[in-house]
């Protein structure tokens, strides 16, 4: 009618009964294709996405066990973006599937569902990735399951050692207050328990027995490969490793951390039983009542083993080295050997000769350098082929290359005043603080030292008195009394007061 006939906007509008905006929008369009998707509208959503997707990207460079679940994603949102969180969990849930399918594809899996006993337990160890001290080091999770319950708790070991293993055990069992009647072990984590007798026949090695009856509780093993036979601690494992530890948590003190971790878990049990729909807690504590109270006596589950000190004054134990001390070359000493630490003692146990983190590399070594001193002092034209020069800070480095060989011994009695109570990191602080000054001798590093080790609150200009202190008026008359007169005479004779 516009085009072909040349009518106007006003005669097409009195023959269509259309108003004019209807008839301009149709003589303006130029595309009369039907189309076949709806405009999507924003949603309270959209703003979550890019963070989703930002996570599971970072996943990918994460051991596969470690990555986000929907529900870390949404427990992680409320943590950290709590005035962007306006949809429920139901909605995070099917972000995470959509994000996750296009990062990582689908994946079905299917489970088979089994009957429990109440009072059992089971162990096993996983693999996590945390920060120690600012610097990413794998760790192993221990996870005691429920499976009646399905509760669950943990604690981080160095290691899957026999003394990593029991202690951790122990720590659970403290935190829980009570101990599973039964507790099956999977062939990886029972390596250490077990041992063969004359017939080559695998039993439990009686150290472990002790100490299962010490704690009154029964060891099951499972058969090979038949990880149906504990599937709740496997699948515990994954849950606790992507509730827990994503992303990587900071630990600076082990046993904090685990006593925080403990209450983690706690918090987890509270959730509901995913058959039953009541909280896990509260069928863990009909459970308890099946099992047998916490042992209060304690269970020494050390190590002890002999060892020769070396002329070096080292001994080794697996492939790393520990200084004893000098003092003891050519004799032999008993290692006691914890899940983290490694006690050396005179051969009796009378003595405690020196204590050591436990290392776990390959060829690691640990040095208490402060217990060779004394052998440099005598020696010092063997300070440079020692292993304590190469320990040695740049700065005492050259700071022992400019002074004199008779100024030796006071300087490394200096540096072993610093390290008895601090380390080689403070012992360089307290020289380069030193070096500000003219005077660099060693007892000039010492008075430094002591000034710096000094409490320093009182000399803060921030310190706030308060303001409501009571008037006080200064009377000189009491410090009179306590001059003598005929002082007092003879200042007043000379004029003086």
């Amino acid at each position: 009618m516009y085009f072909v006939e040349g009518k106007s906007f006003t005669e097409i509008m009195e023959m269509t009964k259309r108003n004019y905006r209807t008839v301009k929008k149709y003589i303006e369009i130029d595309d009369f294709n039907e189309k076949t998707y709806k405009t999507k509208r924003p949603s309270k959503a959209d703003a979550l996405r890019p963070i989703i997707r930002k996570w599971l990207i970072e996943d990918k460079t994460r051991h596969h066990k470690q990555r986000h679940t929907a529900k870390r994603v949404y427990d992680r949102l409320k943590e950290e973006y709590p005035e962007i969180l306006d949809v429920t969990d139901r909605t995070v849930r099917s972000i995470v599937k959509e994000e996750k399918e296009k990062v990582f594809g689908s994946k079905n899996e299917a489970y088979l569902r089994l009957e429990h006993p109440g009072g059992e337990a089971q162990v096993d160890f996983g693999m996590v990735e945390v920060f120690e001290n600012g610097i990413k080091k794998r760790f192993h999770e221990l996870i005691l399951s429920f499976p009646k319950s399905n509760a669950g708790f943990a604690v981080l070991t160095k290691s899957e050692t026999r003394e990593a293993l029991l202690e951790g055990l122990i720590k659970i069992f403290a935190f829980i207050g009570s101990v599973p009647t039964t507790i099956w072990f999977d062939q990886m984590s029972s390596a250490a328990l077990r041992t063969r007798d004359e017939k080559g026949i695998v039993q439990v090695a009686g150290f472990v027995q002790r100490f299962a009856t010490h704690y009154g509780f029964a060891i099951k093993f499972c058969n090979p490969e038949s990880g149906h036979e504990k599937g709740n601690v496997e699948r515990k494992v994954g849950t606790i490793r992507r509730n827990l530890f994503v992303p990587e948590p900071e630990i600076t003190n082990l046993e904090a951390y685990n006593n925080d971790l403990l209450e983690k878990c706690q918090t987890l049990n509270k959730e509901n039983h995913y058959i039953h729909k009541i909280p896990k807690e509260q069928i863990f504590e009909e459970e308890k009542v099946m099992m047998v109270p916490m042992n209060t006596a304690p269970f020494d589950t050390a190590k002890y083993e002999s060892r020769k000190v070396n002329k070096y004054g080292l001994v080794d134990y697996e492939t790393c080295k520990y200084s004893a001390s000098p003092s003891y070359v050519g004799q032999s000493v008993t290692l006691k050997v914890m899940a983290n630490t490694i006690d050396i003692f005179s051969k009796d146990l009378s003595d405690k000769i020196s204590s050591h983190p436990r290392l776990f590399g390959d060829k690691e070594e640990s040095i208490h350098h402060v217990d060779f001193i004394d052998i440099i002092k005598l020696r010092p034209n063997a300070l440079k082929y020692s292993g304590i020069y190469t320990l040695l800070p740049d700065s005492w480095q050259g700071y022992l290359q400019t002074i004199e060989k008779t100024e030796y011994k006071e300087a490394f009695d200096v540096l072993r005043t610093i390290l008895l109570q601090d380390d080689m990191t403070y012992a360089d602080m307290v020289l380069r603080e030193s070096m500000q000054h003219e005077t660099l001798s060693p007892e000039a590093i010492k008075i430094t030292y002591k000034r710096l080790k000094e409490d320093s609150w009182m000399y803060n200009e921030d310190i706030l008195l308060p303001v409501d202190l009571p008037p006080f008026e200064l009377d000189t008359d009491q410090y009179d009394l306590l001059i003598d007169n005929e002082y007092i005479s003879f200042e007043m004779d000379g004029g003086c007061r």
